[in-house]
């Protein structure tokens, strides 16, 4: 008897279902770095079982799963002790579908949801949650808005998707809402966004994979070859982001960043980064000397993939 479903189920180390930003590979990402609410709020990778419909004849597709809250690790083995001190455990949905697709995902609308529950053990020597997130810049460890630890006994996030894809033109945002059981803190709410604009200035179009509901990057047609006079793709976008990590007594801030982003892409798996970010953070208790509550970043990226 043939079980076909038994494929779409992974236990282990796993990211789990939640977000269309999070889920696309930090290779494929518009821009070289995760959005401020993303990087705050965002599931990570826990230990856990996952089950993904992945079925691109269907016009809702789905994936859920059940973590134990154990954090990513590198040396597999660890595992063992990071189950031990799992301080609770997460449940995850997230579900999407295409209202409208034409030409081979050149024309196309994505309508996504998703919702995490999470339980800590109080009683745990590590059950403090935190929320946090670099000014969408590796170059700094500082994190422009932190609500410090809050000690919270269960917490609900849910996220809403939208994207548009018109020839090279698209479209993406996501908007983000969390609400923390901690009686401590007041029980505090949460929120952020982050709205992106793409245009190729040489005519490609994003690709979209229909079973994941995600974004996998361009692959360039004719690929780089100067001596032929094909230059690859050219990528402008501008993301604006925000999130609001101040609730109940929490004063963790609030940051608006605004980044704008040129990718030169000569082929599946190498293109050419440029960042300059406006970062401005405001209403944060302790947050870092930066003068007149704003930063300016630019950054370059060279990227290889295979």
């Amino acid at each position: 008897m043939k079980r076909p479903y038994l494929k779409n189920i992974k236990i282990g180390n796993l990211k789990e279902p939640f977000s269309m930003e999070y889920l696309t590979s930090i290779t494929r990402l518009t821009f070289m770095e995760r959005s401020l609410p993303e990087v705050a709020f965002g599931s990570g990778r826990n230990i856990g079982i996952r089950y993904d419909s992945q079925d691109n004849r269907k016009p809702v597709n789905f994936g859920l799963g059940l973590f134990l809250n154990t954090g990513s690790f590198s040396d597999f083995g660890e595992a063992q002790n990071q189950i031990k001190e799992a301080n609770g455990f997460d449940t995850t949905l997230r579900v999407f579908g295409l209202p409208h697709y034409k030409e081979g995902g050149k024309k196309l609308l994505h309508l996504g949801l998703g919702y995490s529950y999470g339980v800590r053990n109080e009683g745990h020597s590590s059950s403090a949650i935190e929320f946090r997130t670099r000014p969408e810049s590796r170059l700094t460890d500082e994190r422009l808005v932190d609500t410090g630890p809050i000690i919270g006994a269960s917490q609900n996030l849910a996220t809403a998707e939208l994207a548009l894809v018109s020839g090279p033109w698209s479209f993406q945002t996501q908007g983000y809402y969390l609400i923390l059981d901690a009686d401590e803190a007041d029980d505090p709410h949460f929120w952020g966004y982050y709205a992106l604009l793409s245009h190729f200035l040489t005519g490609q179009s994003r690709r979209y994979n229909q079973a994941r509901g995600l974004f996998t990057g361009v692959e360039p047609q004719p690929v780089f070859k100067p001596s032929e006079g094909h230059w690859g793709a050219w990528e402008l976008a501008l993301r604006h982001s925000y999130v609001d990590l101040n609730g109940g007594n929490v004063k963790g801030g609030r940051e608006s960043n605004i980044t704008a982003g040129l990718n030169w892409i000569q082929n599946r798996n190498a293109r050419l980064m440029f960042n300059y970010i406006h970062a401005r953070v405001q209403d944060r208790d302790t947050a870092p000397a930066i003068d007149d509550e704003t930063a300016h970043i630019f950054q370059v990226r060279v990227q290889f993939v295979w």
